[in-house]
């Protein structure tokens, strides 16, 4: 299929066939068009005046309005095959070529792709069949060649060129060609006064162009005298903006080169409708107004740290009576004021039961900085030092859940952070029957980023696998589980989904009706290699959300007969949101 745009003068295209007259009776017929500098088909090396053309694989015309079999591959010289017989031939001398629509109307795309060759792009020409039964093809839409290059060897991607002429001037749109007095009609349906070209992947830019970067196909148009703005869009949401002013119009067949040389100094940043507000989780940065925990004891919380529990596992802030969810633990923040993030343990089942075993948000504190993946026992041992436990029994077990709120490598920025805990599979319900996350509290925002990275119980199981004395020995397997360490067959990620309500789903395979089919992931694990420092997650690919909820996924070897087999925690820290201007 042609994927290009241009040519430096009329196009010219030799046909051979056997004689057509208004009586013959033709089961096949095939017509062999010659490539030359002005066939426009696939690009080949340009020099200052002409860009030479091939056929390409994919390209097809018409004979009056009956198609031609595409060709299969590029070549000089290609032949082109009807199959529809006599009268569908008789008496026809009109010969069209175009790729995007019928046989006598181009349809010049407002968005077209640049990736090397002619394709969808209302590319248009015709011809009338001589006596020898050959024609000559002259290209009747226009076309602008981009010639641009860049001395920075560090330039951002190119992903698109956008060209825009005064209202009015119709350079894209649908337009009839009338071959009986061989001109365009007056009229142009969907008429666009902007092309779009866009480059899938990005485009690298370089010091010169030893081939055709990108062409554009646009209506004949009269655009001489005019300004026409022309915007370069690279990665990273920066542009280049310049205006130019052709001495001539577009003019069918003919093309005008655009030659630019772009610094990476004069891209301007974009301009953004909104702000971006950072949840820190510091005390210096809280907004919201003093407020009660009400259960338990009570807990007044006038800033961040009164969130921070006094034991990482079974406090009664956390946990309930008893410290293991023996009764009702609605712990629960709001960023208010700030990004209006807001959260609240998961009501496990709806039956007012608050814990983090059903999962929630702890704001956390602990850490044990400088990590590495020789001896993790120290971790354990320094804990139960501190909490006066010294039983060896539980080091090798229970220990390791102590440390389920702690980081190994300190917060993102400043001292605190948050630990999320929640998870559902297929084969396990966790400790609820919905999932946990966070929402805004008042109008939908788009969640920019957030950093994210590992707790120690969660990176020491992955590391060690997951064992329980008694039962199984290190790397044996236990809690039901068969994960007896990291290979590089190991994956993990967590998945971020976006509502469009607060009414959210419940399970995993039910996101519930408010869900907005907005989906993110980001890898814990990748290949075998833990996530050992914080690494910035892009959740602005969720779009304006109410409500994020997040679960796990993770590779085979992590799935036990009972599920997910490794402790389903990440921290996260620097939430970053965007609040309308």
């Amino acid at each position: 299929m042609k994927k290009i745009f241009v040519a430096m003068a009329t196009v010219a295209l030799a046909i051979g066939c056997n004689d057509i007259d208004d009586t013959a009776s033709v089961e096949k017929l095939v017509v062999t068009g010659y490539s030359c500098e002005d066939t426009r088909t696939a690009f080949d090396t340009p020099n200052q005046s002409s860009i030479p053309f091939l056929w390409s694989d994919g390209d097809y015309i018409w004979l009056g309005s009956t198609k031609s079999e595409a060709i299969s591959e590029g070549c000089k010289i290609a032949n082109f095959t009807f199959y529809n017989g006599s009268p569908a031939y008789s008496g026809v001398g009109h010969v069209f070529y175009n790729m995007t629509g019928n046989s006598e109307a181009a349809n010049v795309l407002a968005e077209q792709t640049a990736d090397g060759n002619l394709g969808n792009d209302g590319d248009f020409g015709y011809a009338t069949l001589d006596k020898y039964n050959a024609f000559f093809l002259k290209h009747k839409t226009a076309y602008v060649w981009f010639d641009t290059t860049t001395d920075d060897s560090d330039m951002p991607k190119l992903n698109s060129i956008t060209l825009s002429a005064p209202e009015g001037v119709n350079i894209a749109g649908e337009r009839t060609y009338d071959f009986k007095n061989d001109e365009w009609d007056d009229n142009v349906t969907n008429g666009s006064n902007t092309i779009k070209i866009n480059f899938e992947g990005g485009y690298a830019l370089q010091s010169s162009n030893n081939g055709v970067m990108a062409v554009m196909v646009c209506l004949p148009a009269a655009v001489a005298g005019q300004e026409l703005t022309i915007t370069y869009a690279f990665e990273g949401g920066k542009k280049f903006t310049e205006v130019k002013t052709p001495s001539s119009d577009f003019v069918a067949g003919a093309t005008q080169r655009v030659k630019s040389k772009i610094a990476k100094s004069a891209l301007v940043e974009p301009e953004l409708d909104y702000e971006l507000r950072v949840l820190t989780f510091e005390d210096e940065d809280k907004q919201f107004n003093a407020y009660e925990l009400e259960y338990g004891d009570w807990w007044t919380i006038e800033k961040w740290s009164d969130l921070i529990p006094e034991m990482q596992y079974g406090d009664p802030k956390t946990y309930g009576d008893g410290g293991y969810g023996g009764g009702d633990a609605r712990y629960t923040w709001w960023d208010e004021g700030n990004t209006d993030i807001k959260h609240t343990f998961t009501n496990a089942w709806d039956m007012d039961y608050y814990c983090y075993w059903s999962g929630g948000h702890i704001i956390s504190n602990y850490t044990k900085p400088n990590y590495t993946n020789d001896d993790l026992r120290p971790y354990v041992e320094e804990y139960y030092e501190n909490t006066g436990a010294n039983v060896d029994a539980i080091l090798e077990y229970a220990g390791w859940q102590m440390l389920q709120l702690m980081t190994p490598i300190g917060a993102h920025s400043g001292e605190n952070f948050a630990v999320h805990y929640g998870y559902q599979d297929e084969k396990s319900q966790g400790m609820s029957d919905r999932l946990t996350g966070f929402e805004f509290d008042g109008e939908p925002r788009v969640i920019d980023h957030m950093w994210v990275t590992l707790t120690n119980y969660t990176l020491n199981q992955l590391v060690y696998g997951v064992w329980q004395p008694g039962v199984s020995q290190p790397g044996q397997g236990g809690f039901g589980g068969n994960y007896v360490g990291l290979t590089t067959d190991s994956n993990l990620k967590i998945v971020a989904y976006g509502y469009c309500s607060k009414d959210y789903g419940f399970g995993a395979s039910d996101q519930g009706e408010n869900y907005c089919d907005s989906k993110s992931e980001f890898y814990l694990v990748k290949d075998g290699v833990p996530l050992t420092e914080w690494a910035k997650w892009d959740l602005s690919e969720l779009g304006e959300v109410a409500h994020v909820n997040f679960n796990f996924e993770y590779s085979d070897d992590m799935g036990g007969r009972e599920g997910f087999t490794i402790p389903a925690y990440f921290a996260y820290d620097d939430v970053a949101v965007r609040v309308k201007k």
